[in-house]
């Protein structure tokens, strides 16, 4: 009678991980985190800079519609770290939502106004700059047509 060997040869095809791999995947994992973790600051800076830009440029769009919608002309006054609605004689009234923090802001012509017929800014182009730090972001107010992109 003969004995048979499957025992063993099934011990032969067993399959698995070594600890050496498991390590070196693990080790490259580690680094890949650190990576990312170390660059997750400058991406949400950026991103805080984008929404504020088109929080900015939204405020923008309500200050046309409002003149298009009343007898005055209304508009943006920049004032280094913060902006204000304001109406022809100068009035303040309250932005729907937050003024974005930790900005700056410029213009080219300030106030940024909209006439109350066609919601037109006058025939000059202007320019608003968001800033944070080093980096910037510009808004492009076209002549005539007031069109923000």
């Amino acid at each position: 009678m003969k004995l048979s060997n499957s025992r063993q040869t099934a011990n032969l095809t067993q399959q698995g991980f070594t600890l050496i791999e498991v390590i070196a995947v693990l080790l490259l994992m580690g680094i890949m985190v650190a990576i990312a973790v170390g660059r997750s600051g400058e991406s949400s800076s950026q991103a805080d800079l984008i929404g504020a830009t088109e929080t900015v440029k939204n405020h923008l769009r309500y200050a046309q519609s409002t003149a298009m919608n009343s007898d005055l002309s209304w508009g943006i006054n920049f004032s280094g770290s913060t902006y204000t609605l304001r109406d022809a004689n100068n009035v303040t009234a309250t932005l729907p939502g937050d003024i974005p923090q930790g900005m700056t802001f410029a213009s080219t012509i300030n106030p940024v106004m909209f006439d109350n017929r066609w919601g037109s800014p006058g025939t000059t182009t202007i320019i608003v700059t968001v800033s944070k730090g080093g980096s910037s972001q510009t808004i492009t107010v076209t002549r005539n047509t007031g069109f923000i992109p």
